[in-house]
């Protein structure tokens, strides 16, 4: 007898292999067997008119404090999400020396809100660490990259300057050390600081690493938009002189003078896959990004460190006030940047575009950046609309993508004085499953194939992201003509519909489509 039994249900098993009725028997944790025959059990599924899949598993997610966070973070099984994969686009918590631990937790700080969890970084200072402070507390399975803007921290702090041979050597050695306790690969934030100082010799010496391991190297290239192409260039070549895995991080297209080159992008790409470099992309299906107000400042009056650069701020040449102006233009215009959270009392700006802002304190647009930047110690989140919908679209032709949130499982509620959120975090997956179905371009197996065994390949995730025997019974049942993302940019805080049942390591964790708060994910 097994312990759950899903009956009735249209299996797509994750592989491109064609869906079919069949009957899932689980043992334990994992499928014990796939059947048509009828099995008995002593928890029964009624699969009847539903899709049963491959739990979802998002490559790209910034989950790395979602188990300190007090409340329920239910935001991605809501979507079906099973497995997310953290430490993206260079950041993350982990990994510290003594000697720049302060250093880490101001980088922290301004990349990510940790004001609203109990996170004590001295209690981990590697991935071994944190994995024992975390494990019986995550809702989903949870693996990691290492940030390289943390490697470089631990070992050079906030220099702007190009890493000495021991130093790069040392940095070598924090990542092998990681990629042995576990770690998925490296994630590069090319356009933050300290990545961006990063040179292109720090960052092969790391991607050998990365190839003896088979592991990944992921990365959120120097520019999106008026330089897109020479980044993704820059990375190809990576790829191409280390022979390691490369991954794009969200791809898109970031400004409006190159709206509609994405087939071009995709040449190159597809292109440089021919030739053997193993290089593939992730994608999010909005035109709206989302970052901290920092990436509108110039890099030359910014290193990373926010403490440092606060004390200057009031002695900022004139002249750069211009630069801002044209990185404001760049991401939409004053119009299209609107407040995700300017962490001030009350909520105050969170949900104003800049234009409003800037009206209201009778202040420019730049101004009022560094106003916010000020305001909320470097903290300031915002939602810029500046991608095009036909890119987003001609980007999922490509079979070098899949799909990820670039977002984070968060509460339903702002109960963590979160602000307006992007509505990624609560439906990606659904968004994505309806735009497909809705324009009929792929078949119902490529586009669970895209959420499932293929991001576990790319990542080499054991046992997961196919409905086979043997695998993790990590498994969504859901109405696939009624599976919707509800989240909007003025409502976020609402959850996606149509997953009747969640299945995690074989746990029953969403129950007739509610959550019964069980936490029974894993480090991965």
């Amino acid at each position: 007898m097994y312990d759950i039994v899903i009956e009735n249900g249209i299996v797509v098993y994750g592989d491109l292999k064609p869906k079919e009725r069949m009957n899932i028997g689980i043992l334990g944790d994992k499928i014990s067997k796939i059947s048509k025959n009828k099995l008995i059990g002593k928890k029964h599924i009624d699969g009847q008119g539903k899709l049963v899949s491959p739990g979802f598993i998002d490559i790209h997610s910034h989950s790395d404090i979602s188990a300190f966070i007090r409340y329920e973070c239910s935001s991605k099984i809501y979507q079906g999400v099973t497995t997310e994969i953290n430490g993206n686009c260079g950041i993350g918590i982990f990994p510290w020396e003594k000697s720049n631990f302060e250093n880490l937790k101001k980088y922290i700080q301004s990349q990510s809100d940790i004001n609203y969890c109990e996170l004590e970084l001295s209690k981990f200072m590697n991935l071994k660490m944190l994995k024992k402070e975390i494990q019986n507390k995550v809702v989903t399975n949870q693996g990691f990259l290492v940030g390289a803007g943390c490697i470089r921290i631990a070992i050079m702090g906030f220099e702007t300057r190009g890493a000495t041979k021991l130093e790069i050597e040392r940095m070598k050695k924090l990542l092998e050390d990681e990629l042995k306790s576990g770690a998925y690969g490296i994630s590069f934030g090319l356009i933050y600081q300290p990545g961006n100082f990063m040179s292109k010799e720090e960052i092969i010496e790391l991607l050998k690493v990365v190839k003896k391991y088979d592991r990944i190297a992921c990365f959120h290239m120097r520019n999106e938009g008026q330089y897109i192409k020479n980044s993704i260039e820059e990375v190809i070549n990576y790829g191409k002189i280390s022979g390691a895995k490369v991954n794009i991080s969200h791809l898109k297209i970031m400004d409006k003078n190159l709206w509609g080159k994405s087939l071009e992008i995709i040449e190159i790409l597809e292109k440089a896959h021919q030739d053997g470099v193993k290089i593939s992309f992730d994608q999010y299906p909005y035109i709206a990004t989302c970052t901290n107000m920092i990436v509108l400042l110039p890099e030359e009056i910014f290193t990373g460190n926010i403490d440092q650069f606060l004390e200057n701020m009031d002695n900022i040449n004139k002249d750069i006030y211009i630069k801002i102006k044209e990185n404001i233009d760049r991401r939409g215009g004053k119009s299209n940047i609107t407040i995700s959270n300017a962490y001030l009392k009350n909520g105050l700006y969170n949900g104003k575009t800049l234009a409003e802002i800037s009206e209201d304190l009778k202040l420019n647009s730049a101004e009022t950046v560094l106003y916010l930047i000020k305001s909320s110690l470097g903290k300031v989140q915002a939602i810029y609309s500046s991608l095009d919908e036909s890119d987003v679209l001609n980007f999922y032709k490509c079979k070098l993508g899949v799909i990820a949130s670039d977002g984070s499982s968060i509460p339903l509620t702002d109960e963590c004085r979160l602000g307006s959120p992007h509505p990624r975090n609560f439906g990606t997956f659904p968004r994505y499953i309806k735009q497909m179905r809705v324009l009929g371009k792929l078949t119902i197996e490529q586009i669970i194939n895209r959420i499932t065994k293929k991001p576990a390949e790319l990542l080499n995730i054991e046992k997961r992201g196919e409905i086979r025997e043997g695998y993790y019974a990590d498994i969504v049942v859901f109405d696939y003509n009624n599976f919707t993302d509800n989240s909007t940019f003025e409502n976020p805080y609402l959850k996606a519909t149509g997953v009747e049942y969640l299945l995690l390591n074989g746990n029953i964790i969403i129950d007739e489509g509610q959550f019964i708060k069980k936490i029974v994910g894993r480090i991965i």
